[in-house]
């Protein structure tokens, strides 16, 4: 059975996933250089709450990748 209207509120416009998908990588590394062993990576449940700190801004409307990713490492780190 298929949903409309869950379909469309969790659709994000494709230049939202790029800000998105361009941030991530990004952010991940800062985050592992600021932890001080860049050969470690940063863990699976970082990865995954970096990923979900993107999306919540994004869906409230966030698409500056600069404030993006200075939002999730502060958040994260901070």
């Amino acid at each position: 059975m298929h949903n409309d209207h869950i379909t469309t509120f969790n659709t994000l416009r494709p230049e939202v996933v790029r800000a998105i998908r361009e941030v991530f990588d990004d952010a991940v590394s800062e985050l592992e250089r600021r932890r001080g062993c860049p050969a470690s990576p940063l863990p699976d449940a970082m990865r995954a709450e970096v990923a979900r700190r993107l999306v919540d801004l994004a869906r409230h409307g966030e698409s500056d990748t600069e404030t993006l990713r200075r939002a999730v490492i502060e958040g994260i780190s901070g």
